[in-house]
């Protein structure tokens, strides 16, 4: 049983001293006691117990002086400033820990003095990592290490200075230094029990709260730091590289010249990046930067990057950017994108980008884009497109793209090659436009030349289009057909509630057989009346003005008077080839829908 107690006492020696070893000299705690022991002793004894060597030169160390002290589940480092009064430096390098002479400066007229200490929970003593010391005249900033200990360095030109300590779920705690020289202090910071409550209660009006999620949102001063610092300009190289040091996210400045990029907790007059200018807050009046502005909350003012600005909170602005603009909350101003613009939120003013438009709120103004706009949501103006215009919702306002358009409600004009909306208060102009509680027909008809046509009619009462074929069977082996395409657009007016005019106009090409390649194009006038029969059955009939084109040199036109031969009323060439043959017709049908 001996043999056992003994083992299990030395593992728990070689245990404890392996713990030691792994932690830094300065952090490692003993318990100790001197009785007018001299100094070079005194090290000695330190040393052997927490398992580490001193190197010094013995000039530096008097033989003479003597020590009494007790120290229990002390750190290294607080005793050695309690032995030599901050008369002495150290480093650490390997398992020893080298002594050096403090240089005494020649007194200057601003005093540098090293404030040094522990920082811990005043109920537990647990010493507290990641806390912000800091001082908010000079932007002077440090945050505890692991183990809870700082030092900082201020230049000290009154008669005292403050040291702010802040830490999350702690209240921030004020320390005044007035006492000259370096000095060794411990801090205690008191624990909140209901952070939640409290922190309400602890944020200024001038507190942020990020809209937008930044980079280095978890450096401990933005964790940890809820008053708000002001400065009249900050100088920055990088973040957090600059005038106002580690605090810079803290700090709201007037004026703000970043080199290669810079951090404000905000920007009251002019922001002026190289590359990046990041904001935690709001921006007012100018921001500038080659690359981008990335901005938490509110900007005001003018906004200009030659690649991007982002936007997490309210934008009342001039935005211009070489790529694109995003802005997370609502937006009034100028966008002006080569490559795009975001809006999440509502945008009211003019949006211009070189590829597309995006709101996803009810908005106003115009959109201008070269591919296409997207609104999600209510939209009041116009939407201009290269491509595409889509109105998820009611528009007020006109829709003008070259290929496609929709709009579930749109109060305006649709003019694109397709058109598609629910309900349209003005006429769509195109190819085929599709309005669902629009003017819809089709339509079996017979005329002079063709005795099957069958045509789709589609778009409002005021403007729809018109797409039709037609036959005229001549022979079906020989495959000699004259056979018929095209389009044309026209207008219905309401005569009585079962009768209707219609005037169209319509452009069709005329083929024999597979296709016929030569000019051979049939242009006409419609002028009818529409019977209603019942609700989705009417009769139609009318009379027709007809010009044929045809070039006279080409002698395999197709016989199109097989049924009917009317009178010409014109027949003349233009120039070499072009030949025009006018006559009168008639048109009959049925209509559907």
């Amino acid at each position: 049983m001996k043999l056992v107690a003994s083992s299990f006492a030395f593992l728990v020696y070689i245990g404890f001293c392996s713990a030691q070893m792994n932690i830094p000299i300065l952090e490692r705690r003993i318990s100790i006691e001197f009785v007018d022991e001299k100094l070079p002793d005194v090290l000695m004894r330190i040393g052997r117990e927490a398992k580490f060597s001193f190197s010094y030169n013995s000039s530096i160390i008097s033989n003479s002086q003597m020590t009494t002290q007790n120290f229990s589940n002390k750190p290294i480092r607080e005793i050695l400033i309690i032995i030599f009064k901050g008369s002495i430096d150290y480093k650490e390098k390997s398992n020893h820990l080298i002594l050096f002479k403090v240089n005494v400066k020649p007194r200057a007229a601003v005093i540098p003095v090293i404030i040094s200490g522990y920082i811990e929970n005043s109920i537990t003593k647990e010493r507290i990592a990641n806390a912000s010391v800091y001082d908010k005249k000079s932007v002077m900033s440090v945050v505890t290490d692991q183990y809870g200990f700082f030092k900082i360095k201020l230049d000290k030109k009154e008669k005292f200075a403050s040291l702010t300590v802040s830490k999350r779920n702690f209240r921030d705690t004020l320390v005044t230094i007035t006492a000259s020289g370096n000095q060794f202090i411990n801090i205690s910071v008191t624990p909140i029990k209901n952070y939640s409550l409290m922190a309400k209660a602890q944020t200024s009006s001038d507190s942020i709260k990020n809209e937008l999620s930044l980079p280095y949102n978890n450096e401990p001063n933005i964790d940890n730091i809820h008053d708000t610092l002001y400065s009249d300009i900050q100088i920055s190289l990088l973040p957090f590289l600059g005038s106002n040091g580690a605090l810079s996210a803290n700090t709201i400045n007037n004026f703000s010249i970043n080199i290669f990029g810079g951090y404000s907790l905000g920007t009251r007059k002019i922001e002026l990046g190289f590359f990046i200018n990041l904001d935690r807050g709001d921006v007012s009046f100018l921001q500038f930067a080659g690359i981008g502005n990335l901005v938490g909350r509110n900007v005001y003012g003018l906004q200009a990057s030659g690649f991007f600005n982002v936007n997490g909170g309210e934008t009342k602005a001039v935005q211009l950017s070489g790529f694109g603009n995003v802005n997370f909350k609502g937006f009034q101003g100028v966008q002006v994108a080569g490559f795009g613009n975001v809006n999440l939120e509502a945008a009211d003013g003019v949006m211009v980008a070189g590829f597309g438009n995006l709101s996803e709120a009810p908005s106003k103004g115009i959109q201008i884009a070269g591919f296409g706009n997207l609104q999600t949501d209510r939209f009041i103006g116009s939407q201009i497109a290269g491509v595409s215009n889509i109105a998820a919702k009611h528009i007020s306002g006109s829709q003008i793209s070259a290929i496609f358009n929709y709009g579930k409600s749109v109060r305006g004009t649709q003019i694109g090659l397709i058109n598609i909306t629910d309900t349209l208060g003005g006429v769509p102009i195109g190819l085929v436009s599709i309005v669902k509680t629009g003017y819809h027909k089709l339509e079996v008809s017979a005329d002079e030349i063709f005795n099957t046509n069958i045509a789709f009619r589609t778009g409002v009462q005021k403007f729809y289009n018109i797409i039709f074929i037609g036959i005229k069977p001549e022979n079906m082996v020989n495959s000699t057909n004259v056979w018929t395409f095209g389009y044309g657009m026209g207008s219905a007016r309401r005569i009585s509630s079962t009768l209707q005019l219609n005037i169209d106009l319509t452009s069709q090409h005329i083929s024999k057989g597979d296709f016929t390649s030569q000019m051979s194009q049939l242009n006409k006038i419609h002028l009818g009346v529409d019977y209603k029969l019942r609700r989705k059955f009417s009769v139609y009939g009318g009379l027709t003005l007809n010009g044929y084109l045809t070039n006279s040199s080409y002698m395999d036109y197709p016989d199109l008077f097989s049924y009917y031969q009317p009178s010409v009323i014109n027949d003349i060439t233009y120039g070499s080839s072009t030949n025009l043959k006018m006559w009168l017709g008639a048109k009959v049908g049925l209509r559907f829908f």
